[in-house]
C-alpha cells in the first residue's frame, strides 16, 4: 500500500492551481487557434482550464484540451477527442525511466502510463506562454496531418 502511495505522489502536480496561468494559457491558445474556445471550470477558484476544439484529429468530430497548471509551474495538458483517444504532456515529478527530467509525454491512443510507453516530452520550454504556443503548434500539425504520428517529435516547439 505504501509503495502505491509513493508512486502516486511521484506522479502528481505540486502546489495549488494557478488561476492567472490558466487564463494566460487560454488567451494565448485562443489567439493562435481559431477552432478553440477556452473556459475555466470555476471562474473564481478554478482547478482546470477546458479548451473545446470544434474539430478533432483525423475522424474525430470534436476534441478538448484539459489543462492543469500550478503555482509551482507543474502542468498537465490532456487531449481527448470524440473517438475516445487521449494523450498528455506533463511537467511534474515522475519516475518514468525514459524521462530525463520532470517533462514527459503519455502517448495516444490512451495516454498510457506504462513505464515502457511514457517518453520524454518534446516541449522543452517552461513558461506558460511558450508551453501554450508549443501545445497549439503540436495540435495544429497533428490536425493538419490528420494523424497523431510525430505529435511528440517536434524539436523544441514553439
Amino acid at each position: 500500500m505504501e509503495e502505491n502511495a509513493s508512486r502516486e505522489a511521484s506522479h502528481s502536480l505540486r502546489g495549488p492551481t494557478d488561476r492567472g496561468a490558466l487564463c494566460d494559457f487560454r488567451d494565448v491558445f485562443e489567439e493562435m487557434e481559431p477552432l478553440a474556445d477556452g473556459t475555466l471550470d470555476d471562474i473564481i477558484d478554478p482547478s482546470e482550464l477546458n479548451i473545446q476544439l470544434d474539430d478533432g484529429i483525423g475522424a474525430a468530430e470534436s476534441a478538448r484540451l484539459d489543462i492543469d497548471w500550478t503555482t509551482h509551474n507543474d502542468y498537465n495538458i490532456h487531449y481527448t477527442d470524440a473517438d475516445g483517444r487521449d494523450l498528455r504532456w506533463d511537467l511534474h515529478p515522475n519516475d518514468f525511466p525514459a524521462a530525463s527530467d520532470e517533462r514527459h509525454f503519455h502517448p495516444p491512443p490512451n495516454a498510457s502510463s506504462d513505464s515502457e510507453d511514457v517518453e520524454e516530452s518534446c516541449i522543452e520550454r517552461r513558461g506558460i506562454e511558450l508551453v501554450a504556443r508549443a501545445t497549439q503548434k503540436l495540435w495544429r500539425k497533428a490536425y493538419r496531418d490528420e494523424s497523431f504520428t510525430g505529435i511528440n517529435r517536434a524539436v523544441d516547439p514553439p
